[in-house]
């Protein structure tokens, strides 16, 4: 019987970007954002570069694990009849992650995605799903699931698989890492309180923590400090350049972030939670440590094009952020 280090669940995709001068950044207060990414209707637009990479958060946590040299697993579902998937399970292999746990499937395609670039590194993604939203329960191979940590991202907010996929950890002493999507987050506390107890290592965003505390988005602390009272292990707060916040029930520290030229964002919360885990498993619970080494992960990803190009292959730190205790 095969035991990993991590198992990854959740989504695969095939990216490609494709950047362009003719794309425009107008403000607009009828966007959700206030501005909006433009080109003019009915023109042919030149396309100055197009990038193909691998994406979806389980994917790009597994390359993660693996360049950190530990023994990672990507369970997941594409497509069983289109060269997406193909291409997906060849870059997983190539970068020694084992895909014995991908499920293939016959109805619905490889999840895609195209990131229109704007000159300034802005995007706007265009996102079909397909069969890496399309989870049941049964989709998982769960005799064959052993590991020591099993990382769980975006499930489509399907509570039955995390009930699932929780009690499969309780009974194989299995911690977990959670890194939830939207779809998990729009339960709301009251739901989400059980899995958040049984959570070795939580991570979400400065505004995912305040709206689930019921705070505004400035008030990052204190969403981190009620959140870090109920989650079982660790949690770890990030809110992009003002850096992230890390911590258990008994001490916590915050730390900082390097200015630098951000080329894509894409991948930068996977790249921080799967390196802050990485180094946390390797150190046994270094938490300063793994918040100086999750930064330099994601800051690295975001340097590039894609979430995976970036992702570090060394131990060391370059130029660590400065971690105070708070």
């Amino acid at each position: 019987m095969k035991t990993f280090d991590v198992i990854t669940i959740g989504a695969a995709t095939r990216d490609v970007f494709l950047k362009s001068k003719a794309i425009r950044v107008i403000r607009d207060a009828d966007f959700s954002t206030g501005e909006a990414e433009c080109f003019a209707l009915g023109s042919k637009i030149e396309v100055d570069d197009i990038i193909f990479e691998t994406g979806g958060g389980a994917t790009n946590a597994a390359v993660s694990f693996a360049r950190q040299g530990l023994r990672s697993s990507f369970a997941g579902k594409i497509g069983a009849h289109d060269a997406r998937g193909t291409e997906i399970l060849a870059a997983l292999k190539a970068e020694k992650v084992d895909t014995s746990l991908v499920t293939r499937d016959t109805k619905k395609a490889t999840g895609y995605s195209v990131l229109l670039l704007t000159p300034r590194g802005e995007r706007t993604v265009l996102v079909y799903r397909g069969a890496s939203a399309d989870f049941s329960i049964h989709d998982f191979p769960w005799s064959r699931m052993h590991s020591r940590w099993i990382y769980v991202s975006s499930l489509a907010g399907k509570l039955p698989i995390l009930k699932t996929i929780w009690e499969h950890a309780a009974k194989h002493h299995t911690k977990i890492i959670w890194d939830p999507g939207s779809g998990e987050l729009a339960h709301g506390l009251a739901r989400l309180k059980p899995f958040l107890q049984q959570t070795s290592i939580l991570h979400v965003n400065q505004e995912e923590a305040a709206k689930m505390m019921g705070y505004g988005y400035e008030q990052d602390e204190m969403s981190f400090d009620r959140l870090r009272q109920i989650v079982g292990g660790v949690t770890i707060v990030t809110g992009g350049t003002e850096g992230a916040l890390g911590g258990t029930t008994k001490e916590s520290w915050r730390s900082g972030t390097h200015p630098i030229q951000v080329l894509d964002t894409t991948g930068a919360g996977d790249a921080f939670t799967s390196g802050f885990a990485a180094a946390f498993i390797r150190t046994k619970g270094d938490i300063p440590y793994a918040l100086q080494f999750g930064t330099e992960n994601s800051e690295s990803v975001i340097r590039h094009h894609g979430a995976k190009v970036g992702l570090l292959k060394t131990h060391r730190l370059s130029k660590p952020v400065r971690v105070t205790r708070r």
